[in-house]
């Protein structure tokens, strides 16, 4: 299940041809956010991310504290060259257009690249994955002690608002956004749950809100995905888009976002839904073992046991993985529209909610 407007995952080019001016090379988006990528010449390239009419927050930047450490974690990333590199939101370049800008190395994300089915796009894709394992594992040695408290999770938030039955689906009130079919989904996805389930998720939704237990809470980059993961087109380095989401809470947020979303692509391919049932086969559990090896700070060929693996994970990182795949299946819904494979990936939310999540760890 694809949420871009330009859903074909093959990448014509990793990167665009030459030209010393700033030329868009990409647009694309859903009515939550327009994304606009521009080539600036030498390698050099900017994401500007524009709320769209069903966006129901301000784009806030970090607070001044978290801001300084997020700076701190980059430029300890770059000094190692060990990791992705944090591209940090520019709030004030971007005022003009509205919107938050990045500047990153490439054109292309690893959500586009990783399921192209073209070797070297799919190699680069593992390499960035395990670099942003590793920024994250940096990011969460960061405890947050800062004065402010943590802003929410806003995607949490929005799932919370969308099982409540709250506003239009993303408890924002908007007009713009598709509420029919986020109530469509709603309706359907408790009938295919059931109340079991649906009080489980219900529950680890609400549970994912609260002050996390042993460790405390820690910096969070708050929505790490592939779409926001831009490699070099040389594979020397990558960088992980961030700063609109920043939060602090337990660190099994950021690492089973990215899980929960592998372990969709995985299922989505596995069952022919969407663009990852259609595309090429890909090895979606090599890519997380690269994530993965990257958090857990493995070194390259050091394998362990996939039990062994999940039992080293942060507490929680399963149900955050799940939380993922609800979330995702809800903001299509509400920011894109009906599709009929929504029903088959509330079966999926079904099974994986039963396992209690294990299917997200199990590489």
């Amino acid at each position: 299940m694809a949420d871009r407007a330009d859903a074909p995952a093959v990448p014509v080019a990793v990167r665009p041809a030459g030209g010393a001016g700033s030329v868009i090379v990409r647009e694309y988006g859903t009515r939550y956010l327009r994304i606009t990528v521009r080539y600036h010449g030498d390698e050099r390239f900017s994401w500007l991310r524009v709320p769209g009419p069903a966006h129901d927050r301000p784009q806030a930047p970090p607070s001044p504290a978290a801001g300084v450490a997020l700076r701190r974690v980059d430029a300890a990333v770059r000094g190692t060259g060990s990791g992705a590199w944090l591209a940090l939101g520019e709030w004030d370049a971007a005022r003009g257009e509205g919107g938050v800008l990045y500047r990153v190395p490439g054109a292309v994300s690893v959500a586009r690249l990783l399921p192209s089915g073209v070797d070297t796009a799919y190699g680069l894709s593992v390499r960035a994955l395990a670099d942003a394992g590793r920024t994250l594992r940096q990011l969460h040695d960061v405890p947050w002690e800062f004065a402010e408290p943590a802003p929410p999770h806003h995607g949490v938030r929005r799932l919370r608002a969308w099982l409540s039955g709250a506003g239009s689906g993303a408890g924002s009130g908007s007009g713009e956004e598709s509420a029919p079919d986020a109530a469509r989904l709603r309706a359907l996805a408790y009938d295919r749950l059931g109340p079991r389930l649906w009080t489980r998720l219900a529950d680890w939704a609400e549970a994912a809100q609260e002050p996390p237990g042993r460790g405390g809470a820690v910096l969070l980059h708050g929505a790490p995905s592939t779409g926001w993961l831009v490699p070099s087109p040389a594979g020397d380095h990558s960088a992980l888009l961030t700063g609109e989401e920043v939060t602090g809470g337990a660190p099994a947020l950021d690492l089973g976002w990215i899980l929960g979303e592998l372990h969709e692509l995985r299922s989505a391919a596995t069952r022919g839904l969407g663009a990852a049932g259609q595309g090429p086969p890909v090895d979606y559990p090599a890519a997380a073992r690269a994530l993965l090896s990257g958090y857990l700070r493995k070194e390259d060929g050091d394998t362990a046991p996939p039990t062994e693996v999940a039992a080293a994970l942060p507490p929680g990182t399963a149900r955050a993985a799940t939380l993922r795949l609800a979330i995702h299946m809800r903001d299509f819904a509400s920011f894109v529209g009906w599709h009929e494979d929504l029903a088959h990936y509330a079966d999926l939310l079904a099974e994986t909610l039963d396992a209690e999540g294990a299917p997200t760890v199990q590489w």
